[in-house]
């Protein structure tokens, strides 16, 4: 506001009609320029009013223009362009009829010359039209310039920070995704692990109880075979709990691998475990051995554990259970099927089918359940064999 006040002011040392006016509409607009960030087209329509005033009563523009070319820039910083480019037009077009409705006032103030053999002469109307106007035309686009520049920057400046905090929220939501991923894949594990275990025990419990005193014998068997069960499990559930505890504080680096994958050996041993908690589990193999990658190994492990955990549950006591694990050129089946049982069913949760789902979806692969032909059920897992085991 300096900038307008001052020389404004400073007009008041050469004679002029009404100087009273002229300070009182000097006053007004460096008090109406205080609001130019916030009003800024209506401080520049001010200024531009002003402007003509000071022309008609004061015999010129009283530095006016300074304050027009002020608020010119406010509104170049604070709207957009094209808003930013009419205003300036427009400040030049009144101020170019300003001048010209009190051309008579300007014209003795343009001197042409002097020449050291000619006496000065009065400039004609349009040559003070001109040489008023081009300075009052450079110090708008300046303004203009200006005011433009630095909206520029301001915008930039805050797209950047726009820019970064999309960044701070995508990542938050990336580590809130995979913490949910990596819950629901220690979920299953879990329930993988607990659901199979307990459900052994249980029938391993009840066949020791059942034998007790006819086949003592049998009962040790099955106690024993309880005992590595349950320690197994402890095992398992440590191993997972273990993978937590590394992960959350970062003593060694995790690789996104299920802990504890099996082996050929560990599926035969599981067969095994379902045989002496009474289920007469026969096995079929076909096609070429089974790829060992760590992930595919661990899911043909789950979908035979969950699946005769299920025939252990809902069909126990029934007479035939059969496991057909079928490797083709590029794809793994894995089919058990049973008859009806004899015994109770115990109550389930229902989500181990989905987990089974889940698992095999992740490499392109399907699951049906349903009832089978002998009255009983089937599961058909077709797991399609990663590329880099083919």
């Amino acid at each position: 506001m300096a900038w307008f006040a001052l020389p404004s002011l400073i007009n008041l040392a050469w004679p002029m009609p009404l100087p009273g006016v002229h300070l009182a509409l000097v006053a007004a607009t460096t008090a109406v320029l205080w609001f130019r960030r916030r009003y800024p087209l209506h401080v520049l329509a001010w200024s531009l009013i002003a402007a003509a005033v000071s022309s008609a009563i004061v015999h010129n523009t009283g530095g006016h223009e300074w304050a027009a070319a002020m608020a010119v820039y406010a509104v170049a910083s604070l709207r957009p362009t094209r808003t930013a480019w009419i205003a300036a037009i427009a400040t030049v077009l009144v101020l170019a009829t300003t001048v010209w409705l009190t051309i008579d006032y300007y014209v003795a103030a343009v001197q042409i010359g002097p020449m050291p053999e000619q006496e000065p002469t009065t400039a004609t109307p349009v040559q003070a039209l001109v040489g008023v106007l081009s300075w009052m035309t450079v110090v708008t686009l300046v303004a203009l310039a200006i005011g433009t520049n630095v909206r520029a920057r301001r915008l930039h400046t805050q797209d950047l920070v726009d820019r970064a905090n999309r960044l701070v929220l995508e990542r938050d939501q990336r580590e809130q995704l995979a913490t949910a991923a990596e819950r629901a894949r220690i979920a299953r594990e879990m329930h993988d692990v607990v659901a199979h275990s307990v459900s052994v025990m249980v029938a391993l419990a009840d066949g020791a109880s059942a034998s007790l005193e006819k086949r003592p014998e049998r009962t040790r068997a099955a106690l024993t075979e309880l005992s590595l069960t349950g320690r197994d499990a402890l095992t398992e559930i440590r191993s997972i709990l273990g993978v937590l505890r590394t992960e959350q504080t970062g003593d060694a680096p995790f690789d996104g691998e299920a802990p504890l994958v099996p082996t050929a050996g560990d599926l035969e041993e599981l067969l095994g475990r379902f045989r002496a908690a009474g289920l007469p589990v026969e096995r079929v193999d076909s096609g070429p051995p089974l790829p060992q990658q760590p992930r595919f190994a661990l899911t043909i492990y789950r979908v035979v554990q969950e699946s005769l955990t299920n025939v252990l549950r809902y069909a126990a006591g029934a007479s035939s259970v059969r496991v057909e694990i079928d490797r083709a050129d590029d794809v793994v089946t894995v089919v058990v099927s049973n008859d009806a049982g004899t015994g109770t069913a115990q109550p389930g949760s229902g989500h181990g089918l989905l987990g089974l789902r889940e698992r095999v979806g992740a490499f392109g692969g399907t699951v049906t359940a349903g009832p089978h032909t002998s009255g009983g059920w089937r599961v058909r897992a077709i797991i399609p064999i990663p590329t880099e085991q083919t």
